[in-house]
């Protein structure tokens, strides 16, 4: 890896497309020999070119990767050698590197990358992914996609959203067409530079807040239905272009029938509420592309409560093999709020003939109907904060765990907290905090001064359980009089061989310090811990069906460091929940009690679409910590925060106090201010985990459970 300078005026003049940083310079007289323009100077670091500078990549057995003299010599790129991958099949096909002779200085050389890419074909996705030998989270941009097919191109990878830090990130992975199947496809790459870029900041989506996508066939779906003759399938965009380059959209052939229709189920399986229209209006928009002009399209609201069906009838298609968007305007009809949940949409409506006929549709936009949520944000959110802090939390601050009083060792508040950022070697680590309160001076939404020897749980030493990472807080005051530290322990050195389980730590000097960590059970994470009537209730988090779902299982025990002859119980599966909102994923569990309340309490998270970016929390109560009951109410007890917020990702580990007639809960949320590229895409670039604040009175909370 070396710095290059481009000083030959001809070179930079080819190179031109690139770098768009040259004039022409025409001799203005013949007979005299024109003066050689100033040399101008474009520095970038040359990472690999495959002649002078090399990564030497790695991959599997099945996906093939070599050098070869670049067959293409044409364009941007007349190099003699380049990469070469063919694809096997599988979704998630990657090359990765050795860790690089010189880590990444984004300060000096900027956090923009680029290469040259020749892909078989247009809207492939190419991920970039930044990794760390010293173990820092691994960094990825991920929504670039090739515009043409068998040409060289310069796609860029932009980091610096992301803030990331110098001397850490050594190593560089890379899929190609990633997240899709199919094989034997050849795609060519090269010259991967890093250089000095414009911090860019995507433009966010038009009205947003007010607007949502309820089907974009890829992250969100409305399941439509049609009748036998009429041919609706979900396919790969066939037309990736113009306003459209996603890469699903609807299919639907006509059959020759006037009145052709395709309907869909209720959308309320995400979003929980019907359509708010007085709220944020009545305006849905659809990207079509029809196989002529003046094609009607006909747009219908219905209702499963059974109000007359409301249409949109003058809305013809404009251009014909063409995407364009149509909208269907219903704002003045003072249509009534949480009475329509359906969409009808008819494609060349009222019209015979045209059997064959190929219509697509993508990106139905309309009102966002999410329902209010019970708890009230902090208003001078997050309580605690990366922003400043000390290194070893300078990443993310998460994972809040309190004890009362009643709790803690020596009768104040108490709050133990997940820390991650590095250490005196310059390594990355998740660790363990303390942070305090007085009790006489107590303040539940903030005013946490932090131990002067934080972290104070470290990570453990090299080949033990923790060597890596210690996650997700459970302390909990044993029946001996011990502090037991229950988290997710993760050990391995790099993302291939990275390993989690389930530890425990203890304390006899009254929490400040440890002991040596205890593997519990291998390949699941810590939630909760209960001491009760003699024994402990462990609760974590356990994945199945391939790792697609996730359930919450809890081990009982008096021996609080040993599983061997430990009850497990599945308490928690997804699925059941007020409008299905967990179907995916359950997890996350934290267990509280309510003085004169003979209930326990568990806030869970869940979600309809990821296995770990939970974007809404629910609740669930039992008598015995054993068999719990979801309580019945589709309004959600809290929710991620809106788009462009600092919580507006996904939210994990809900941690409730009471205290006064309130209930106050500390969360993590991931995010960053302002707008990203997709905020539904699972630990998105630039994105940190923060503690936030949330509270609801204790009375509405209850009423809220139906056990007022």
């Amino acid at each position: 890896m070396k710095t290059m300078k481009i000083k030959s005026y001809l070179w930079l003049l080819a190179l031109t497309a690139f770098f768009s940083c040259s004039d022409d310079t025409t001799a203005q007289n013949p007979i005299v020999p024109p003066v050689e323009p100033p040399v101008e100077e474009e520095t970038f670091v040359d990472i690999c070119n495959f002649e002078t500078t090399l990564i030497s990549f790695h991959t599997n057995d099945q996906l093939k990767y070599n050098i070869v003299d670049n067959p293409y010599k044409e364009g941007i790129n007349v190099s003699n050698k380049c990469g070469k991958v063919v694809s096997a099949g599988d979704m998630w096909e990657l090359i990765w590197s050795d860790p690089l002779t010189k880590k990444f200085d984004f300060t000096k050389d900027g956090a923009c990358f680029s290469m040259q890419v020749r892909s078989p074909k247009v809207g492939g996705h190419i991920f970039f992914k930044l990794e760390s030998s010293l173990g820092a989270d691994a960094k990825e941009v991920s929504n670039v996609v090739s515009k043409v097919a068998d040409e060289w191109e310069t796609l860029e990878f932009d980091f610096s959203l992301l803030n990331l830090p110098d001397n850490v990130y050594d190593k560089v992975i890379i899929l190609f067409d990633a997240g899709e199947t199919g094989s034997g496809e050849e795609w060519y790459f090269d010259n991967i530079r890093q250089k000095t870029g414009v911090k860019t900041e995507p433009e966010p989506e038009p009205g947003e807040k007010q607007y949502i996508n309820y089907c974009n066939f890829e992250t969100s779906l409305v399941t439509f239905r049609t009748n036998d003759r009429l041919e609706y399938s979900i396919v790969d965009n066939p037309h990736m272009s113009g306003i459209n380059t996603s890469s699903k959209c609807g299919k639907v052939v006509a059959a020759g029938d006037q009145w052709e229709l395709i309907w869909s189920e209720p959308v309320t399986s995400r979003y929980n509420s019907k359509f708010n229209f007085s709220k944020n209006g009545g305006r849905f928009t659809v990207k079509v592309y029809s196989p002529k002009v003046g094609s009607p399209v006909y747009f219908k609201l219905e209702s499963t409560g059974g109000a007359d069906s409301k249409e949109i009838q003058n809305v013809k298609t404009t251009v014909a093999n063409q995407w364009e968007t149509l909208t269907f305007d219903f704002s003045s009809w003072n249509l009534p709020d949480e009475t329509y949940d359906k969409i009808v949409l008819v494609f060349d409506a009222g019209n015979v003939g045209g059997v064959g006929d190929v219509y697509y549709f993508d990106d139905i936009i309309g009102p966002n109907n999410e329902a209010e949520q019970l708890l009230t944000r902090y208003e001078a959110n997050p309580v605690l904060t990366y922003k400043g802090a000390e290194r070893w939390m300078c990443e993310h601050i998460a994972n809040a765990a309190i004890l009362s009083p009643a709790e803690s060792p020596d009768g104040n508040w108490w709050m133990y907290a997940r820390g991650s950022g590095y250490d005196a070697m310059n390594e990355y680590h998740d660790q363990i905090g303390l942070f305090r309160q007085n009790v006489n001076s107590f303040n539940p939404v903030g005013g946490w001064e932090a131990y002067p020897t934080n972290p104070v749980i470290p990570h453990g030493a090299k080949g033990t359980c923790d060597e890596l990472h210690l996650l997700d807080c459970a302390p909990v005051m044993g029946g001996d009089g011990r502090l037991y530290f229950y988290y997710q322990a993760v050990r391995g050195t790099s993302d291939a061989d990275r390993c989690g389980s389930l530890a425990c730590r203890y304390s006899v000097d009254g929490g400040y310090t440890f002991s040596d960590a205890i593997m519990l059970r291998d390949g699941v994470g810590c939630s909760d811990a209960i001491f009760y009537d003699g024994k402990y209730y462990i609760f974590y988090g356990y994945g199945y069906d391939n790792g697609s779902h996730m359930k919450i299982d809890c081990a009982i025990t008096t021996d609080p460091l040993n599983f061997d002859n430990a009850e497990i119980r599945t308490i928690l599966t997804p699925g059941g929940g007020p409008a299905n909102h967990d179907c995916m994923t359950v997890n996350g569990s934290r267990i509280f009690r309510l003085k004169d309340v003979n209930k326990w309490f568990m806030v869970y998270q869940g979600s309809t679409r990821h296995f770990d970016f939970p974007e809404r929390f629910h609740v669930a109560y039992s008598d015995d910590l054993l068999n719990w009951t979801k309580v019945n109410n589709t309004k959600p007890f809290f929710k991620r925060g809106e788009a462009e917020t600092w919580d507006q990702g996904g939210i994990w580990f809900g941690e409730v106090l009471e205290y006064g007639d309130k209930l106050y809960m500390y969360y993590e949320g991931w995010g960053c201010e302002g707008a990203v590229p997709d905020r539904d895409y699972p630990y998105f670039g630039g994105g940190h985990s923060t503690t936030g604040c949330a509270f609801v009175a204790k009375s509405e909370f209850l009423e809220w459970c139906g056990l007022n």
